[in-house]
């Protein structure tokens, strides 16, 4: 009797579904990084390494046309691989003067593939990024776009602009 009731907690045991911890990052308590950026958490600005602006309006910064941000690598993703994703807005203000503007992502020395905005409005940067990219606990990713305005073609305003941001992220494929 007690050999069966031990083989049916075996059998029960082994049975369990997986859990999906794709979306859970590596802990390390030293490190303050996160694989999820808001570009209006003050936490996260040390994450914002160049070409970012001043916050505007509680939620959003002007990029330049080349701008820097270091995530954490999201668990299981230097396996599984990862999305990079950025969201944005192209304003109309700056589209009547650039026209469809191309966005592209170089991870870790990695070129990713070029997206091409061809309206005014929201922008969502999404891209797969190969798992063998993602060894590093640490992953610098470098924006750049191809037409960025000029500092001072708006008076007053002595900043490079190319896109608004509000958010980037690296979340682990499913």
């Amino acid at each position: 009797m007690l050999r069966l009731l031990l083989v049916c907690l075996l059998v029960m045991a082994s049975c369990r579904p997986r859990r999906d911890l794709s979306q859970y990052t590596q802990e390390d308590p030293k490190s303050q990084l996160t694989s999820n950026v808001s570009v209006a958490n003050p936490k996260h600005e040390p994450q914002l390494k160049s070409g970012f602006h001043q916050l505007e309006e509680g939620g959003w910064r002007w990029v330049a046309g080349k701008f820097v941000v270091e995530l954490r690598a999201p668990f299981a993703s230097p396996k599984l691989g990862a999305v990079l994703t950025l969201n944005g807005n192209l304003p109309e203000i700056l589209f009547a003067r650039t026209g469809p503007v191309a966005l592209t992502a170089k991870l870790n020395n990695t070129v990713l593939p070029t997206q091409a905005f061809k309206a005014a409005g929201e922008v969502v940067y999404k891209v797969d990024v190969p798992p063998q990219v993602l060894s590093a606990d640490q992953i610098l990713v470098e924006f750049s776009t191809d037409k960025p305005l000029a500092p001072n073609t708006f008076p007053n305003d002595g900043r490079e602009l190319a896109l608004i941001v509000s958010s980037i992220s690296l979340e682990t494929r499913k």
